[in-house]
């Protein structure tokens, strides 16, 4: 049980550092006085994937997380 939580922490480390990424894609459309040479370098329609991908890695790995803490809670409760 500990390994699976270590496993979704890890993933949820993964999705938290592609949001960033993407995040940072999407500011420099505003950032860039030109604005073509922004939109030419960053494909919006891609990072919006992107970020709803990430966001449902980030939900699963929090929500193996949480079954993870529950099965250890209920665990100690059968032992204890």
């Amino acid at each position: 049980m500990i390994q699976a939580a270590s496993f979704a922490l890890e993933g949820m480390n993964r999705a938290e550092t592609r949001l960033e990424g993407v995040a940072k894609r999407l500011a420099s459309l505003g950032a860039s006085s030109d604005q073509s040479a922004a939109v030419d370098t960053v494909d919006v329609a891609a990072e919006m994937v992107g970020l709803i991908e990430a966001r449902n890695n980030f939900e699963v790995n929090a929500k193996a997380v949480h079954t993870s803490d529950e099965m250890t809670k209920r665990l100690l409760d059968v032992l204890g």
